[in-house]
């Protein structure tokens, strides 16, 4: 008799840990779902990264294809090609800098502009960015100039040429 008993402890104590080993089954399995979902998240954001600097890049190419200062656009739009991704554009004028360094008998002036570049990716991944540029320009006659120095030839500025002077992230408002 006491033989009995022992059997049906050892068929409990077996479903007991038949059951204990489907519950970390379970546990393990949605671990590795929302592992998933967040490397997914940040596929994500890495994307609206991209977008945001793509649309930094479009910006610096409307600039210097621009005849002029006044016809950049303040705004653009526009998709990564290839893809669902993509991005806002403001374009901000910030001023004219004069006394570049230049070769003697021109007469160039940097316009100065900030670009803020929003990127925008699948389930709403956000990402924004902003970037300062100098766009060598004719500038009128009575602006002054600087001679480029000979012992530093890569200091001087010629017409059309893009500086770029700085780029950040900046938080999404």
């Amino acid at each position: 008799m006491k033989h009995r008993a022992q059997q049906g402890a050892a068929l409990a104590v077996g479903l007991l840990l038949l059951t204990l080993a489907m519950l970390l089954a379970l546990a393990s399995s949605d671990g590795a779902r929302i592992a998933r979902v967040l490397a997914q998240n940040e596929s994500f954001r890495e994307n609206a990264a991209n977008a945001a600097g793509s649309g930094i890049e479009m910006a610096i190419r409307a600039i210097v294809n621009s005849p002029d200062v006044q016809s950049v656009p303040a705004r653009m739009s526009g998709l990564v090609p290839d893809s669902t991704d993509g991005f806002d554009v403001e374009l901000r004028f910030l001023r004219f800098e004069a006394g570049l360094p230049q070769e003697a008998g021109e007469r160039l002036q940097a316009a100065s502009f900030e670009i803020l570049s929003t990127g925008h990716a699948a389930r709403g991944a956000r990402d924004r960015q902003r970037a300062g540029v100098l766009w060598v320009v004719d500038a009128p006659e009575e602006t002054l100039t600087g001679e480029c120095l000979p012992a530093v030839p890569r200091a001087c500025h010629s017409r059309g040429a893009l500086e770029r002077l700085s780029w950040q992230r900046v938080p999404l408002e």
